[in-house]
């Protein structure tokens, strides 16, 4: 009688404190049995395999179902991370949410509990322990029911920035584009001998010569050029036919 009224101080103090909450294990030490007629059921929305990254926030949605002819206030929930070897031994502490919602008889209520695995928690697996807590609004007694009691495993927390993988894509784009700067070096020195080669077939291929005679023939400017061409033909003949005749 004496934990239980201990456990509603503890409960009420920590609901009229906004931002202050107790140390979980004051309430895991200092559980009430099970209500009757009290069913519960758990669900992890996002880690549905159990795999809890260290330093993330878990979510449990926790289900419960009153079957009792009375109803039953919802008050809050514990939970804690302990050794898979001694489940006395408490690994951590979750810090436990207040909710006082009322569940009336043959009604069903759902709740959402959210915890955090610290960062420093080592990646193995590890026991989670998840316990609801809740009154008889008539007696006024507390009860507790263990939603979840299994063994999890922590996982590292996905990083944002991959540094190995990041590594591991700049060697593999380094090495291709090494490959391909071989591969276009060597295609640039063929195609540069193929273009000396075309070069000099080119060298090879015969100009056509401008012929002026054959643009001006019949023309005036023909007939005065044959007409000095034949002068300057006829002047040193007659020159030399003068010499002789002296």
């Amino acid at each position: 009688m004496a934990s239980l009224r201990a456990l509603a101080l503890l409960l009420a103090v920590s609901a009229l404190v906004a931002g202050v909450s107790t140390q979980p294990s004051e309430l895991l030490n200092n559980l009430p049995p099970p209500g009757p007629g009290l069913s519960t059921a758990y669900y992890f929305p996002e880690h549905t395999t159990k795999q809890f990254p260290a330093g993330d926030v878990i979510t449990a949605v926790i289900s419960a179902h009153n079957d009792n002819s009375k109803p039953y206030n919802l008050t809050a929930v514990v939970a804690s991370l302990n050794s898979p070897m001694d489940f006395s031994m408490y690994i951590q502490n979750f810090t436990h949410q207040v909710y006082f919602l009322e569940l009336p008889p043959n009604e069903e209520r759902s709740i959402e509990y959210k915890f955090r695995i610290a960062p420093q928690v080592p990646t193995r697996d590890f026991s989670v322990a998840i316990h609801l807590i809740y009154e008889d609004i008539d007696s006024k007694g507390f009860y507790s029911s263990t939603v979840f009691n299994g063994t999890v495993e922590i996982v590292e927390k996905p990083k944002l920035i991959d540094t190995e993988g990041l590594f591991m894509y700049a060697m593999i784009l380094g090495t291709f584009g090494l490959i391909g700067y071989w591969a276009f070096a060597n295609a640039s020195d063929r195609l540069g001998m193929k273009k000396t080669v075309k070069k000099a077939r080119a060298g090879n291929t015969k100009v056509a010569v401008f012929n002026e005679d054959e643009w001006i023939k019949g023309t005036p400017y023909d007939v005065e050029k044959r007409r000095k061409a034949a002068a300057a033909a006829a002047g040193p003949t007659k020159r030399t036919a003068v010499i002789k005749a002296q």
